[in-house]
């Protein structure tokens, strides 16, 4: 009998792990969230010294925590309208998110159940 016990399934996910910010809101893509593991709270952290944004896993007992899925939608996405988010985002990286569209892929880090989105990469478009 082989040993698997060090080893650990991988989720085959269609697209790719973006994050897209304009005015109409953050959107996670589809990706992310099963990349992720459907998690229905995570919590974010942004780095003002290094330009990054960090959405990672957590639990209801976590104080920072933020709705991700909602777990009775059919389809997994995530789009999250919130001023003080958009807000903070666009001033760091002095976006015009009102004109412009800002995609940045993630890298996942599944050790850390985490996806991290590099602002200063962003591909930009109307």
């Amino acid at each position: 009998m082989v040993d698997l016990s060090s080893f650990k399934s991988i989720n085959f996910v269609a697209g790719k792990n973006t994050m897209t910010i304009s005015k109409t809101g953050v959107a996670i893509s589809q990706a992310t969230v099963v990349q992720l593991g459907k998690p229905e709270f995570v919590e974010v952290m942004i780095s003002y010294d290094e330009k990054r944004i960090a959405i990672r896993v957590t639990n209801i007992q976590n104080p920072n925590k933020v709705r991700f899925l909602n777990k009775n939608k059919k389809t997994p996405t995530v789009r999250w309208n919130n001023a003080t988010l958009k807000g903070e985002i666009s001033n760091l990286m002095k976006w015009d998110i009102s004109n412009n569209i800002y995609k940045i892929e993630g890298k996942y880090y599944p050790q850390d159940s985490l996806m991290m989105f590099d602002l200063n990469k962003a591909q930009v478009s109307q």
